[in-house]
């Protein structure tokens, strides 16, 4: 008896009904008979016979798989066009309000979220300069709202970390922001820069006072700072900014 070659061809099978049942639900999914017959361990020959036999020859399910493979050519063609419009395509619907059904559509913060998710897809992809454009529109969704979220701030719902980080202003950052520049011939935060200066010098007065009346440094600053600020709006509490008289 000789031994087999590594290069004959693959035995094939004989199957009963049932696993002939399933070959055959591969083939009328769209399988061609050659896959069949590979994964089957079959002839292809046998799967088309077997097919007309089970009514799901080329004549019985010719159509069907047409329309099918039709319908997924047009799905393909248009989210390529939805990927890459062109002329007034590329700005029709941009504008119109956000259904009702998808709330995320105008949220930046989950637009940020769902663009670095698909910036992470498409580095795993190996898709680089796809990942890199993504993970640009996501920084900038955030950053839109980190600004949307700073609209509403004032001084009763701002972060303690950050109240006390503006205070300590160990890097001189507060200093540089809150400081006067002549040279600018339009500041659209001038009049926050005049307050501050306004409410550093009234702070410095008070503790002048403060140690002209025997009071020590400490409770000088604290009897300065527990004074309500000229806008009346609350009181300071804490350790004296580096920022004053910039």
């Amino acid at each position: 008896m000789t031994k087999a070659s590594a290069d004959a061809p693959a035995t094939h099978f004989r199957l009963e009904a049932e696993t002939w049942a399933l070959a055959i639900e591969d083939y009328k999914n769209g399988a061609t008979a050659k896959e069949v017959g590979a994964k089957w361990m079959v002839a292809p020959s046998s799967v088309y016979r077997q097919a007309a036999l089970m009514g799901a020859g080329k004549r019985n399910v010719g159509d069907a798989r047409a329309r099918a493979h039709a319908r997924l050519v047009e799905e393909e063609e248009a989210a390529h066009r939805a990927m890459n419009p062109v002329g007034s395509r590329a700005l029709k619907g941009l504008f119109r309000p956000a259904p009702a059904e998808d709330h995320d559509a105008s949220d930046p913060a989950a637009l940020a979220r769902a663009a670095t998710l698909a910036s992470g897809r498409a580095m795993k992809g190996r898709l680089w300069a796809e990942a890199k454009a993504l993970a640009g529109l996501a920084e900038s969704y955030a950053r839109l709202a980190d600004r949307q979220a700073a609209v509403g701030m004032d001084a009763y719902n701002v972060p303690l970390r950050v109240v006390a980080e503006v205070l300590d202003d160990a890097g001189g950052t507060v200093s540089d922001r809150l400081r006067i520049r002549p040279d600018r011939t339009f500041d659209p935060d001038l009049p926050v820069k005049l307050l501050w200066r306004e409410r550093c010098r009234q702070v410095e007065a008070e503790v002048a006072a403060g140690r002209e009346a025997g009071l020590s440094e400490e409770k000088a600053w604290e009897r300065a700072l527990d004074n309500p600020a000229p806008s009346g709006r609350g009181r300071g509490r804490g350790r004296r900014s580096s920022a004053t008289s910039r």
